[in-house]
């Protein structure tokens, strides 16, 4: 019998992002459970030294991966598996040299411009007198993930003076200036699979009349403050490109193209947004995205007809 240690950062503010990992916790120890794993789950505190030694001694088959910041800080996201790697232990998901350039958002960028996978213009804050007067564009922070730090305030044109003072003295080392594409928001979710990744059906988020005079982005209340306007006016729908294969087609060949080009594994999702003229543009690539129950992951595979079990199968069947 395997033994699967489900490894996830200790909890210090209680904020919804940071509890929905317990979420993805249960989700997995209840699917391993249901396989006839051994399971058993660890935290990633303060000493992340003595917390992964801990770890080692435990001598897993697999440490399931749910770290997603050390220290209370997203960007160093990558240090539990970089020291997982460094004691040969095997883990799921994204492996560490992917989870460190998706991490990093204009690094990501730049790599898809690279190998020509399309994605918005994007800025350092130092370079405001760059930006072009007719476009919108949107500050972003370049490490944080879960839509921390981003709301309708985020979007903004160059005319708009308070905006532009308050985004002028921003660290150009913790934030960006990404275009703004004004237009359609989809998800698609990746799974490995016996014969490569598979990409579910695109999810699209859906944001109703109350956005008509708003930017139209899942920001952080839209997608984690339940008693939030944004919350209850943005919602996801599936089947929606049946009607638009080819735009389908698009956003399935750049999640395939991405998968490769930063030698994803286990579970991503791909973030887009589509212009006006169909026009594809990556947002992001998210390695090893939420997959707690309520999750767009989650609801992709349903989508798909799969179960639970089989997700998680997958996952630890494409290790690091």
């Amino acid at each position: 019998m395997k033994k699967i240690i489900i490894l996830h950062n200790e909890i210090d503010s209680g904020t919804p992002d940071e509890l929905d990992v317990l979420d993805q916790r249960d989700l997995i120890e209840s699917s391993c459970l249901k396989m006839g794993l051994k399971v058993e789950c660890m935290t990633v505190g303060k000493n992340i030294y003595n917390d992964l030694m801990q770890v080692s001694s435990a001598s897993p088959d697999v440490v399931f991966n749910l770290v997603e910041s050390t220290w209370g800080k997203g960007e160093l996201i990558y240090f539990a598996p970089a020291i997982l790697n460094a004691l040969k232990i095997p883990y799921t998901g994204v492996p560490l040299d992917a989870l460190f350039v998706t991490t990093n958002k204009v690094l990501a960028k730049k790599i898809m411009r690279l190998n020509g996978l399309p994605t918005a213009g994007f800025f350092s804050v130092d370079e405001i007198e760059n930006l072009n007067p007719d476009k919108s564009y949107i500050v972003k922070p370049i490490w944080e993930e879960a839509s921390v730090g981003i709301n309708a305030d985020s979007v903004f044109k160059i005319n708009e003076t308070e905006k532009l003072n308050r985004i002028s003295a921003l660290s150009s080392s913790q934030y960006f200036i990404e275009e703004f594409i004004s237009g359609r928001e989809f998800n698609v979710s990746i799974l490995a699979g016996n014969e490569g990744e598979e990409v579910l059906y695109p999810a699209e988020m859906i944001f109703s009349s109350y956005f008509d005079d708003k930017p139209k982005i899942v920001g952080y209340k839209a997608k984690w403050d339940e008693h939030s306007e944004e919350y209850r006016q943005t919602n996801r729908a599936f089947g929606t490109l049946e009607q638009n294969l080819p735009l389908k087609t698009r956003l399935i060949e750049a999640c395939r193209k991405s998968w490769n080009t930063f030698n994803l594994h286990g579970y991503a999702r791909v973030d887009f947004r589509v212009d006006e003229q169909d026009n594809v543009f990556i947002l992001e690539i998210n390695g090893n995205p939420c997959i707690s129950p309520d999750s767009g992951f989650v609801a992709a595979l349903e989508y798909a007809g799969y179960t639970r079990e089989m997700m998680i199968k997958r996952i630890l069947n494409d290790l690091n």
